[in-house]
């Protein structure tokens, strides 16, 4: 089981940097990423459907209803990082909906769904997940090269292994999906920011 510590030293090998013994060292190795690996793994969870961190729910109404526009509203389990599924309609990139829902369904809004549809409403979500006992290998070889690339230049001060890391993330996506840690929607490209630009 890879460990945070073990995440971020696969980082910076990929950077050609020594290894880290603590996230709490005083090392600018460590307090770079000790920043940065919350923040780049909860991105990297939200970007795509990693097997791992998916969940459905059964959300009962909240107890007030909405002022105006819709009947009711469901809070958000805790966790959650980005809504996938909303009854029968699966939620695309930027939360489109590939089965064409009428969009005056449901909003989400905060931590809150507003939506006429009926109670208890299922939903699938990602969700955030810090035990990375649970991380699959594609995931923890992607976390490590995109710390790696966000971490690039603070570490080596060099754009071309730059360049490289953000290669090495590439691959790392590709192979995830050819091993189905990925789980891709109906209809939906996989979940890229760089293909989302070029769709955009």
């Amino acid at each position: 089981m890879a460990s945070p510590v073990d995440i971020c030293n696969r980082a910076l090998g990929k950077l050609g940097a020594a290894t880290i013994i603590s996230l709490e060292d005083d090392d600018p190795k460590a307090v770079a990423l000790n920043v940065a690996y919350p923040i780049v793994r909860n991105a990297e969870l939200r970007r795509r459907r990693w097997r791992f961190a998916l969940a459905r729910w059964s959300l009962p109404a909240d107890a007030e209803s909405p002022s105006f526009g819709y009947a009711r509203s469901f809070t958000l389990p805790a966790g959650c990082l980005r809504v996938i599924q909303i009854g029968e309609y699966d939620l695309g990139p930027n939360m489109a909906d590939y089965r064409v829902a009428p969009t005056e369904l449901w909003s989400i809004e905060g931590r809150k769904i507003y939506t006429n549809l009926s109670a208890p409403l299922k939903i699938r979500t990602i969700q955030e997940v810090t035990d990375t006992g649970l991380y699959d290998a594609c995931f923890v070889e992607a976390l490590a090269s995109r710390l790696a690339y966000e971490c690039c230049y603070r570490i080596t001060l060099s754009h071309e292994r730059e360049d490289r890391c953000l290669r090495d993330y590439r691959m790392a996506i590709r192979e995830a999906a050819f091993t189905n840690a990925l789980e891709v929607a109906p209809n939906e490209p996989t979940d890229d920011t760089w293909m989302m630009a070029r769709l955009g």
